[in-house]
């Protein structure tokens, strides 16, 4: 008898300890569904669209220089430039998606380094007729990179959270854009 009595007491114990439980997860239940329901509609979890989530940009003045650092002033973000080689650069703007997008190009001899703000609008750097690949091993400055290539065209695509950017080579080959790529620095 003794024994009866003692499973019987475990099996209530455990019948508490499990109603207990069960109790505290429909209390939690029941205080989410409050807090959801009772949530105003501005507050709600909606993903937000890239206009939303990328900074305004506002038009900014044309202009033509060989001063890569004035033009990322200009520009508004630094610019990847190669140190030491002497370029042309302009800057103006575009619209991307029915919004003011800042655009920027460095001329090289033989490359050029292309940059538009805010990054959302990316798809204007895109060059008609490259196959893009994704390869893990790419990155520019510290950026994960796409590379596009046509035949002796290549292009390595990058962007931060601020804007987007196209290292152009219209000859040599994905090798000299490589080469040419591990060169890159930031405007000062």
């Amino acid at each position: 008898m003794a024994d009866r009595n003692g499973k019987q007491g475990k099996a209530r114990r455990w019948a508490k300890r499990i109603g207990g439980a069960l109790l505290s997860l429909l209390l939690m239940a029941a205080v989410y569904l409050a807090a959801v329901l009772l949530q105003s509609p501005d507050e709600t979890n909606r993903p937000r669209t890239a206009e939303e989530s990328a900074p305004a940009v506002t038009r900014m003045q044309s202009a033509a220089m060989d001063d890569p650092a004035a033009l990322a002033g200009l520009f508004g973000c630094p610019l990847p430039v190669v140190p030491g080689r002497n370029c042309r650069g302009q800057a103006g703007n575009s619209t991307y998606d029915g919004s003011i997008a800042r655009m920027a190009c460095l001329l090289y001899d033989d490359a050029a380094v292309y940059a538009v703000q805010p990054a959302a609008a990316a798809p204007l750097l895109l060059r008609e007729r490259m196959e893009v690949s994704a390869r893990g091993d790419l990155a520019v400055l510290g950026l994960p990179a796409l590379l596009a290539e046509s035949g002796q065209e290549a292009c390595l695509y990058f962007s931060n959270e601020s804007a987007a950017y196209a290292l152009y080579v219209p000859a040599g080959g994905t090798e000299a854009l490589l080469s040419l790529a591990r060169q890159l620095a930031w405007t000062p």
